[in-house]
């Protein structure tokens, strides 16, 4: 049987996870070679801290960032399209700034980023989809999503590829907030929301990142912050999302686009066909759970 490997780990020491994490996964030489063009995108929807549970830590990316230049690449960038806020202030308000600065990389709003038409031949309810020429021409993607979940939703690997698209919503305030009255996407974006179930499906036919490191060190759950001290790393999305939702004790066919994903064929979503390498899968389920009594007590 072919199994789907996918990497766990739990420490605390965040630098330690990530590397831990992609040393199971057959190590960033596994994934970049000397001389590649490499875009990193981390969850950055809006200006808040990663303490919130809502945006991917800049440590974890920090980490991606050393690993990636041991192998001498020809270009590191860091590339998100905020969809609530601008995405300068998010750089900003999250510690990209000062990321981006200390290790001499680019920083790219996505959202202002020149574009390119691009068909999407697999699409069932996009057919084109304008993508910005930045991520495109990149030898490696790496996806640094955040570990966010709901009670019958999840934002992870799949579904921040949305911030890929050009299109700031419009919301209250400066920028948008668990507490915020309403948001609205716009642009691309806005596109692929007037059918979310299917339009992230077809955006991940046509974007597939070379690496995903999930960062689940402070999760998410009903937009509250979960301390779970996690990476999670592969190359499948939906064997990667399927596993976090398990983490969280929800079914990945409780959430439509994931469902519909399994359906299209996007990756493996059969747990006993995922090889999960690190922490057991049962080890970090508790810790999920203790940390959610700690919060309700």
């Amino acid at each position: 049987m072919i199994m789907t490997r996918i990497s766990i780990v739990q420490n605390e020491n965040v630098e330690a996870a990530v590397h831990e994490a992609i040393n199971l996964m057959g190590g960033i030489e596994a994934f970049v070679k000397s001389g590649d063009k490499i875009v990193i995108k981390p969850n950055l929807t809006t200006a808040l801290p990663s303490s919130t549970g809502l945006t991917t830590d800049p440590y974890v990316v920090e980490a991606v960032i050393n690993l990636c230049m041991e192998r001498s690449p020809a270009e590191i960038v860091i590339a998100e399209g905020s969809g609530g806020a601008e995405t300068n202030l998010a750089f900003e308000r999250c510690g990209y700034s000062k990321l981006a600065e200390k290790y001499d990389v680019k920083l790219v709003d996505l959202n202002r980023s020149p574009t390119c038409l691009v068909d999407l031949p697999k699409g069932m309810f996009l057919r084109q989809l304008s993508i910005p020429r930045v991520v495109l021409e990149s030898d490696v993607l790496i996806n640094v999503p955040k570990f966010k979940i709901r009670k019958n939703w999840a934002t992870l690997s799949i579904k921040n590829l949305l911030g890929v698209l050009p299109g700031k919503g419009r919301f209250s305030g400066e920028f948008w907030t668990p507490d915020s009255k309403w948001f609205r996407p716009e642009g691309e974006k806005k596109r692929v929301h007037e059918n979310l179930t299917e339009g992230l499906v077809d955006l991940n036919t046509v974007i597939r990142p070379s690496l995903i490191v999930m960062d689940g060190i402070v999760a998410s759950y009903e937009n509250k912050p979960v301390q779970l001290n996690v990476v999670l790393a592969g190359k499948d999305p939906l064997a990667l999302d399927c596993v976090a939702t398990r983490i969280a004790g929800l079914d990945y066919s409780q959430i439509p686009y994931l469902r519909c994903a399994a359906k299209r064929g996007i990756g493996e979503v059969d747990i006993e066909k995922i090889e999960v390498l690190g922490t057991p899968l049962s080890v970090v389920e508790e810790k999920w759970k203790e940390s959610l009594c700690r919060k309700e007590s």
